[in-house]
């Protein structure tokens, strides 16, 4: 005889101690309802639900400046000297975006730099914060072995 119990045996021990198993999903306990109503939010028709969009945004050199700062905060110096630096489009003009005008180009430009600046603001306050938090740290350590405190 096999040391393995097969499905139909196993199933009949399961039984046999109180377990029973179905196909059917609607026998669990979770599945009874005491309603079948809709909750009330739902009976509103006058405000639906919002609509959530995902913000199409173009990766800059800021962006990663500022997530990597954390792991390496002077990269968010790096990051506030994007405010210094002037962004304009590739000076080969016949190889970025071929297929939009001048006009179109500038309107891409304009775009990502002001992607950029916001990202380089968050570099900016990401540096203070921490540079705040490393003043108060210092001057409470500072404080506590002088005995000020």
């Amino acid at each position: 005889m096999s040391s393995f119990m097969t499905a139909s045996t196993s199933t009949d021990a399961l039984a046999a101690v109180g377990y029973t198993f179905s196909t059917e999903t609607r026998e669990s306990r979770h599945d009874r309802r005491i309603s079948t109503e809709l909750p009330p939010y739902m009976e509103y028709e006058a405000s639906p639900p919002p609509e959530y969009t995902l913000k199409d945004e173009p990766v800059t050199l800021a962006m990663y400046l500022f997530k990597f700062g954390f792991l390496f905060p002077p990269f968010w110096i790096l990051g506030i000297f994007i405010f210094f630096s002037p962004l304009r489009a590739p000076d080969a003009a016949g190889e970025w975006l071929r297929d939009k005008t001048d006009a179109e180009k500038q309107v891409v430009v304009d775009r990502i730099r002001t992607t950029e600046l916001k990202w380089a603001r968050r570099c900016l306050v990401a540096l203070l914060v921490v540079t705040l938090f490393g003043i108060v740290a210092g001057v409470s350590i500072w404080a506590a072995v002088r005995g000020y405190l």
